[in-house]
């Protein structure tokens, strides 16, 4: 019967361990000058060794002939805890996580090890212990037996409480580097008579985030896939990922806000079944890339083999590719936490090749092709005391209940999203919060000047895109977060008094 990768290459001493060199020499130090917690607390990502490490201390301590403080595999104690361990109790806290499994555990903590000199308690996924069986572990922890170890691990060590810290040695594993989990590959994969190109080594490596384990799951998957010749492409197709030229051409895309041939990408994305929440992560890692050749020319970067186009260079500066990451990076809950990711994937370009529209004049967010819409120089100087007037009336009226209610919905006005007319509007918009509402005034805050004069400078279109999505004349105006911090101040500590203005 075929054994999956990651269990066969499972480390069984601590020189197989890949990529945790500092805890190895510190257990290994431990055993040697026989300074052993009666506690160890592993936490770390998954896939990064937390209960190999486990079994390998509790072999390690009771083998009768240690090599170099490695277990020997020959002893009486190695032979019978690799086949039936009695001196190695293992539990799963995820489903033995109640108070009456931890009494049990500790009516017998008295018992001798039968063979051994230590009787070892892995508790795995300590952290999905209950209260209960924290507080009935706490006082065996607190004063155990002499010939007692207990290694606890978990994932999230914030979800375990501090009385509990407080009684272990903690180790942190760290994420495997690509170089770590692409050298274990390579040995593996020659073990294994697996032809595999350095090229989808790395594509595995970057796709596991610094997971071992995941990393010999997805080599698993490839050899089901494509028999023994593993290429990059059979890589991405098995993960529904895209090649890093293919990445590039989308990039080239979005920057010559070509949205008819980016759409058809995406709808044979879709259609090839990719997977919308991986193909942000890797439009991201690539920006990165980008990022650093253009501020660090000479800089080695991770993804070997991996070249950019200078011309792609060229065309991009820093805050057009900051204002990306940032665009993509944000999106990425909301896509992990939504039902169809390609329709958030659509809306999140028409807002970045927005962005870049306003990036590249530097000046102004949006050039509107409506003369209707524009605000002339003389309209431009009338600004300031339009924003006054709005301040005022919305402070003069204003209503929490108004507020709270509107702030339900604001996602109203999403529905323009598509429109030709309005969509850069409906961004400007949203990138703000709204603040206070008083009858149809409206004051909605942004981060940086550049989005307050857009917003303001454009004045005209957005009240009439209020009017059509809620059907009432609302006045809207903005201000940045310095300017709001003072008029809360001023209104919270009523120095100065509002009085309706007629606009």
């Amino acid at each position: 019967m075929y054994q999956n990768l990651y269990r066969k290459y499972r480390p069984n001493s601590f020189e197989e361990v890949v990529g945790q060199n500092v805890i190895i020499k510190t257990l290994k130090n431990a055993i040697k000058n026989n300074t052993l917690s009666h506690a160890y607390l592993l936490t770390g990502p998954r896939g990064t060794g937390k209960t190999s490490i486990a079994k390998i201390i509790a072999k390690t301590v009771n083998c009768e002939n240690l090599v170099d403080n490695s277990p020997c595999n020959k002893c009486v104690n190695c032979t019978q805890n690799r086949n039936n361990p009695i001196d190695i109790l293992e539990i799963d806290a995820a489903s033995n996580n109640g108070v009456d499994e931890i009494r049990e555990l500790k009516s017998k903590v008295g018992l001798v090890p039968s063979l051994g000199k230590y009787k070892i308690y892995i508790i795995d996924e300590v952290h999905m212990l209950s209260i209960g069986a924290f507080n009935a572990l706490l006082k065996t922890l607190e004063e155990p037996p002499k010939h007692v170890i207990f290694i606890l691990a978990t994932t999230d060590p914030h979800k375990v409480p501090s009385t509990i810290l407080s009684r272990c040695q903690r180790f942190d594993l760290k994420k495997l580097n690509q170089s770590e989990i692409v050298e274990r590959l390579e040995y593996i994969s020659e073990k294994e008579n697996i032809k595999i190109s350095k090229e989808a080594m790395v594509e595995i490596a970057f796709l596991s985030d610094g997971a071992l384990r995941d990393a010999l799951s997805i080599l698993d998957q490839a050899i089901s896939y494509s028999g023994d010749d593993i290429t990059i492409e059979n890589i991405h197709e098995i993960n529904g990922t895209i090649t890093k030229k293919e990445i590039e051409k989308f990039i080239e895309l979005i920057l010559s806000k070509n949205m008819e041939e980016i759409f058809k990408k995406i709808d044979l994305y879709d259609i090839k079944g990719k997977d919308f929440i991986k193909l942000t992560e890797e439009i991201i890692e690539f920006l990165r890339n980008i990022l650093l050749k253009l501020n660090v020319p000479n800089l080695k970067l991770t993804n070997i083999n991996f070249e950019i186009k200078e011309t792609l260079i060229k065309n991009m500066n820093n805050d057009i590719l900051l204002s990306y990451i940032k665009e993509f990076n944000n999106t990425l809950f909301e896509m992990k936490n939504a039902n169809n990711t390609r329709i958030i994937f659509e809306l999140l370009i028409i807002k970045i090749i927005d962005s870049n529209i306003r990036i590249e004049n530097n000046k102004e967010t949006i050039n509107t092709n409506i003369a209707e819409n524009k605000i002339n120089i003389e309209e431009k100087v009338d600004i300031e005391k339009i924003k006054n007037i709005r301040v005022n009336n919305a402070l003069c009226f204003f209503n929490k209940k108004s507020l709270v209610d509107f702030k339900t919905n604001i996602e109203e006005i999403k529905k323009y999203i598509i429109d030709d007319k309005y969509s850069k509007y409906v961004q400007i918009i949203l990138d703000g919060e709204l603040k206070a509402v008083g009858n149809e005034y409206l004051i909605f805050v942004f981060d940086s000047n550049r989005d307050v004069e857009s917003f303001n400078e454009n004045i005209k279109v957005i009240d009439k895109l209020f009017e059509k999505s809620y059907n009432i004349k609302y006045k809207p105006i903005s201000v940045n977060n310095e300017e709001w911090n003072k008029i809360k101040k001023e209104f919270n500590n009523k120095e100065k008094k509002y009085n309706y203005i007629n606009e």
